[in-house]
């Protein structure tokens, strides 16, 4: 009988924190800005609970765990993620003339993973009614059943970064986002993280030569943890 009991109160305590996760995934969409309409599951109905959960974690790419794909605005195939499409699209493989980046922030149509059904960016499927992400960007685009990652959308640096929004403040001059230790202490430089390398016009090559930088100046792992802190972006 008290094992009975305990397993009831497992239960009940799943659903409950099941509801949560839910109600806290429509918080995050509404504070990404965008212009969609806002997906919400109330999660006290056992078949709700039923659609949230089902097939989480099992679907997606080496990218992102989600339960859609994407429709690339650019070339109209269908990718898992916008990181998918650029290692095909961009890679040296493909002629120069053809190479091209998936604008994440154009993307208009999804593929549900469970039923297969195309559909305008939203949430929750209009057919099977699964949620296609917990977390859901709709101005970014972005779906990821990972929430382990604390994403959140910046509006000033106008794309999803990952790491918690209480860990990072926004420095408008910059141009990006600084944790939350270097507040009162870093050097403001106008469009610090938005400036092409002179030589090349890349801004890859920027990041690379920060890195090489820093690891003059600090250990490995310091160099990890800065650089996680600093340019974490999903």
């Amino acid at each position: 009988m008290v094992a009975l009991d305990l397993h009831l109160e497992s239960a009940a305590a799943q659903h409950g924190q099941a509801k949560l996760n839910v109600e806290e995934c429509a918080k995050g969409s509404l504070l990404s800005g965008g212009n969609y309409k806002e997906e919400k599951i109330d999660g006290s109905d056992a078949d709700d609970y039923e659609k949230f959960e089902k097939g989480i974690m099992h679907y997606g790419c080496p990218h992102y765990r989600r339960r859609c794909r994407i429709r690339a605005p650019c070339c109209n195939e269908i990718f898992d993620c916008r990181h998918c499409h650029n290692e095909v699209k961009n890679s040296i493989k493909v002629d120069t003339m053809k190479r091209h980046e998936l604008p994440r922030h154009e993307v208009q149509q999804v593929i549900c993973s469970l039923c297969g059904t195309e559909q305008e960016v939203r949430q929750v499927c209009i057919n099977c009614g699964v949620c296609m992400g917990k977390y859901f960007c709709g101005s970014c685009k972005l779906f990821d059943d990972d929430v382990s990652k604390q994403q959140y959308h910046c509006n000033g640096c106008g794309i999803c970064r990952i790491g918690g929004r209480e860990n990072f403040f926004h420095c408008s001059k910059c141009g990006c986002c600084y944790s939350i230790v270097l507040k009162n202490s870093h050097a403001c430089v106008e469009g610090a993280m938005h400036h092409d390398c002179p030589i090349c016009f890349e801004v890859g090559a920027l990041l690379s030569f920060l890195m090489f930088m820093l690891r003059i100046m600090f250990s490995v792992n310091c160099v990890r943890s800065v650089l996680v802190l600093v340019l974490s972006c999903d």
